[in-house]
């Protein structure tokens, strides 16, 4: 909207304000910290902001318990907008250095009540941030990266943990599992949460009900220990993937720990990353890598995590 004329005009008149704006021009400031860098009363600067604010020469916005101000126009505005030329120029005005130094020192106090605060909390961010937005939301922004045209696999689902972030991400999303309670439970989830884009299949992982080269990213966590064959399941993996997709696996390092080993009915006593490499390159991918997982809750008794990623062959 093109601003009145006479209104900017007519604020423009009084020294203050323009120093206002010249100030506003360099960094948003709440009304608390225009009384500090101007050195006038507050309900001064107040009259002067609401005079700025009737000719659309500033902008505010509320954060927290305070009103943040800046200027209104940017960059270049149209011709017929006085006010874009004016702004320029009052950005190239120079201040006097007691203003400068007012500035700068509250520029300082509020650096120091940012990093007083994080100090204050220390080691509680973390719960305070995870109980504000949980604990999956790095994971769902990093999922980002990945083409949401995908269709994606989710083998050995078991009751749907994965099902619902990557149903928000990705086209189309397939769960397979063999046992008739986890499915039920994934099922419950999925129409729960509504996830239409989610299909269920029952199948064993060494035969999987999916057809050849039709998905895109095959994700395989914490699966491999649990099946007879691992490399049949591997195999199987390079067979639902399209040529350049790619395949996750997320495994337990291989440990001697009966106790775990018996409490998950583990078949597997974990495994070490160059054997599902070799597994995988033997079915058809490549640019496999392997990496340790920086895990920091497990059990006395769990093994570490890693995971392997790979690429399905082009031929």
């Amino acid at each position: 909207m093109v601003a009145n004329p006479d209104l900017i005009f007519r604020a423009l008149a009084d020294e203050t304000r323009r120093r206002t704006l010249t100030v506003l021009k360099q960094h948003e400031l709440s009304v608390s910290e225009l009384v500090s860098v101007l050195d006038q009363p507050q309900s001064t600067v107040s009259r002067h902001l609401r005079v700025l604010r009737d000719a659309s020469l500033i902008r505010d916005r509320r954060n927290g318990n305070a009103v943040m101000y800046s200027v209104a126009v940017s960059g270049p505005s149209e011709d017929s907008d006085p006010s874009g030329g004016i702004m320029d120029w009052l950005g190239r005005q120079e201040l006097p250095r007691s203003i400068y130094g007012r500035l700068d020192s509250v520029l300082r106090k509020r650096k120091e009540m940012s990093r007083e605060f994080f100090d204050s909390l220390g080691r509680r961010w973390d719960t305070l941030r995870e109980d504000s937005f949980g604990s999956q939301f790095e994971l769902e922004a990093f999922m980002a990266l990945l083409p949401d045209n995908w269709t994606v696999a989710d083998i050995g689902t078991g009751t749907g943990y994965m099902l619902p972030l990557l149903a928000r991400h990705f086209r189309r999303v397939i769960g397979v599992e063999p046992a008739s309670r986890m499915i039920e439970a994934a099922t419950e989830r999925v129409e729960r949460e509504g996830l239409g884009n989610v299909e269920l299949r029952t199948g064993e992982l060494e035969e999987l009900p999916i057809s050849k080269g039709s998905v895109d990213l095959a994700l395989a966590v914490l699966v491999l220990h649990h099946v007879a064959s691992p490399a049949s399941a591997v195999s199987e993996l390079r067979r639902i993937s399209r040529a350049g997709g790619a395949v996750l696996l997320v495994e337990q390092f291989a440990h001697q720990s009966e106790s775990f080993r018996r409490r998950m009915q583990d078949r597997w006593w974990g495994f070490e990353p160059g054997e599902l490499i070799t597994w995988l390159e033997a079915a058809g991918f490549s640019d496999c890598r392997s990496v340790k997982l920086a895990t920091t809750e497990l059990a006395d008794d769990a093994p570490e995590l890693f995971a392997v990623t790979a690429r399905c062959r082009e031929n």
